[in-house]
């Protein structure tokens, strides 16, 4: 079985120049899975005018479905050719400390006022700012220590030996000695982990390295195609556009979809009705080579290491890519948040999810002047996905009691932008905000809950069916303070780390992690807690994830009952010991329960006896002996047994 994320990625920057035609050749015959000549997307001005950087935005971030084609395919759904459009911009600048500042981009608007001009009057407009914070507030930026960014190391070694549920495949659609084929000798070797001599190997060693992370997260059966090139773009000091991708088509009404009449991306589209729906590509991606030669700035380019570092004059291309991949992924609405009208009549599985706080309605359920007022209500639109809702408490700011955490509205409508990332006023800093901070998470945080609420669902062995957790039981009583052991069984293949939980009201809440984030051993030993119940109960779910999950019926939770000890001694009626007589405890439904013999010198002991009635007798042949009642509250001694004999 071949499992194959998609690398729908977008880097820092690298905006699409079109050329006469202003058209962007798609592939028609037959889906490519090597080398496209002709298919770049026009001829490249380095250090081109702003007109042309201009018209190149618009047409990549065009929102509008007019002149869109939908067709059937085989599977029963239905494609929608995005014709390059809809894609997210990542542009680049040389602020005024002389640092490179970079942003994602969704409309001609947020670019003029990244560049702070009207890239097609010229006009001057206020310019977005972003702070230089020191790395100490980096740190606590993002809820880090400055000793916990080592971890971040740790994470990038541990990252080439980490399993991954999908293989990458990446249509190099680079030509001999250029982009990804470039043999100029790399920069630095080592940087940052990138083991590629040359420039071309470095490139493509980070690009797969930024899909495996995202590859460890997800499944799928179905092989995704990213035709990728690197090309000398617009770049001046006066910016640049450095790369941009997107989905090449999106989908409705295939099988297994989670809503129907619904738009998803092509690689969600895919994996959820197991069938490759179409001849073109998956994603589309171009990256400008040109900041490698210092156009924005002597001395700059990107930074081609494994981690979440930027260096001096340097743009960290992995966190970007990162970024665009969530987009490509799914992390985006194709309705248009400025008009609230639905792409050709129908929501995106995004707006399924997209809770405006003001009406208590999902974006499925408004009409269009009611999401047009929500896509700019700042504050209110939420996401309300059971994932997200259960991963965000670790943040400090962005997010409400129930977990739901803010999406992106500015009162000034930011096409693109607005809508589809996470709100700027998220603390630790999010990776699917709109600006691209330094210092950002390469972990995907809450991305990764929200590609599973969207629908990329756990399917560990690729059999189409949600993997489950099952027969969750406990290997005794659960006692306080004793030592127990929960059992279950993983189906489909399960095996990721799992957190395991405690209920007291019979699986309304689960405030109590018995174990979080540990390995998947179907098993797990720890000690009851003093939580004494008549309706307990333990679920096992993926770590960060609702599901797969599985919860045991209730149980109670009790303590230990009281116990105590009974002696004596068995005498002849002379007073002397009998040895080797027998004390016989029966409870009060006659059952013999306990059993103790006398000692050479007639002395018995019973230990543990809980407190209740109880009858005692003693036997010894030629001995008779007259039974003893007792209700046992506290240790007893000298219970005595004389032979009436």
């Amino acid at each position: 079985m071949k499992k194959v994320v998609l690398l729908s990625v977008v880097v820092l920057a690298s905006c699409f120049l079109f050329n006469s035609s202003d058209q962007l050749t798609r592939v028609s015959a037959q889906k490519q899975t090597g080398p496209v000549k002709g298919n770049s997307p026009g001829t490249a001005v380095t250090g081109g005018n702003d007109a042309d950087m201009a018209r190149a935005i618009k047409k990549l971030t065009d929102r509008s479905a007019d002149g869109l084609t939908q067709k059937p395919v085989p599977s029963g759904g239905v494609e929608m050719d995005l014709d390059g459009r809809f894609q997210n911009v990542a542009l680049g600048r040389i602020d005024d400390d002389g640092s490179i500042g970079a942003a994602c981009v969704a409309s001609l608007g947020e670019a003029n006022a990244f560049f702070g001009r009207d890239l097609e009057t010229g006009r001057q407009v206020p310019k977005t700012k972003f702070p230089k914070p020191t790395e100490a507030e980096l740190a606590a930026a993002h809820g880090m220590s400055l000793e916990e960014f080592e971890f971040y190391k740790a994470l990038i070694a541990d990252a080439a030996n980490r399993p991954s549920s999908a293989n990458i495949v990446i249509v190099n659609n680079d030509g001999a000695g250029e982009g990804f084929n470039d043999t100029t000798p790399a920069f630095v070797v080592g940087e940052g982990g990138n083991s590629g001599a040359t420039v071309g190997e470095q490139r493509l060693i980070l690009f797969q390295f930024a899909a495996s992370i995202w590859g460890a997260y997800l499944d799928s059966n179905i092989t995704i195609d990213v035709r990728s090139q690197f090309n000398p773009q617009t770049c001046s000091p006066a910016g640049a556009v450095l790369g941009s991708a997107g989905s090449v088509n999106l989908f409705r009404d295939f099988p297994n979809a989670q809503f129907p009449g619904t738009w998803y991306h092509g690689a969600l589209a895919n994996k959820r009705a197991n069938a490759d729906q179409s001849v073109n590509p998956d994603i589309n991606a171009t990256f400008n080579s040109a900041i490698d030669t210092g156009c924005l700035t002597a001395g700059s380019r990107w930074y081609y290491g494994l981690d979440n570092a930027t260096p001096s004059l340097r743009i960290n291309l992995l966190v970007t890519l990162l970024h665009e991949m969530g987009h490509g992924l799914g992390f985006s609405t194709s309705t248009n948040g400025q008009t609230g009208n639905f792409n050709s009549g129908f929501p995106g599985v995004w707006d399924h999810f997209l809770l405006d706080t003001n009406t208590g309605l999902f974006w499925d359920a408004m009409t269009p002047a009611q999401r047009q007022t929500s896509a700019i209500a700042n504050g209110s639109l939420r996401w309300d996905g059971a994932n997200v809702k259960l991963a965000s408490g670790f943040l400090t700011a962005g997010n409400d009691s129930a977990g739901r955490v803010r999406l992106y509205t500015p009162t000034t409508f930011a096409g693109g932008s607005s809508v589809s990332h996470f709100d700027t006023v998220a603390s630790p800093n999010l990776l699917m905000e709109p600006n691209i901070n330094a210092g950002l998470p390469i972990t995907l945080d809450l991305t990764r809950q929200v590609m599973r609420d969207v629908g990329w669902y756990r399917d560990s062995n690729g059999d189409l069916i949600p993997d489950t957790i099952t027969a969750v039981t406990l290997a005794n009583p659960a006692v306080i303070g004793q030592s127990n052991t929960v059992r279950w069984t993983n189906n489909g293949g399960f095996n990721r780390n799992i957190t395991i939980e405690l209920s007291t009201d019979g699986g309304n809440t689960f405030p109590l992690a018995l174990a979080s984030d540990v390995v998947n051993s179907g098993t797990f030993t720890f000690t009851v807690p003093n939580l004494p119940t008549s309706s307990a109960r333990i679920r096992v779910r993926e770590h960060n994830f609702t599901d797969p999950l599985g919860a045991s019926a209730n149980f109670a939770i009790t303590a230990q009952a009281a116990s105590f000890n009974v002696s004596g001694k068995v005498l002849s009626l002379g007073g002397s010991g009998v040895p080797f007589a027998e004390v016989l405890v029966f409870d009060t439904g006659e059952n013999i329960i306990r059993i103790s013999s006398t000692n050479a010198f007639g002395d018995y002991l019973i230990e543990g006896l809980p407190s209740g009635q109880y009858s005692f007798v003693a036997s010894k042949k030629r001995f008779r002996f007259s039974p003893q009642a007792l209700t046992l509250t506290a240790n007893v001694e000298n219970l005595n047994f004389v032979s009436q004999n």
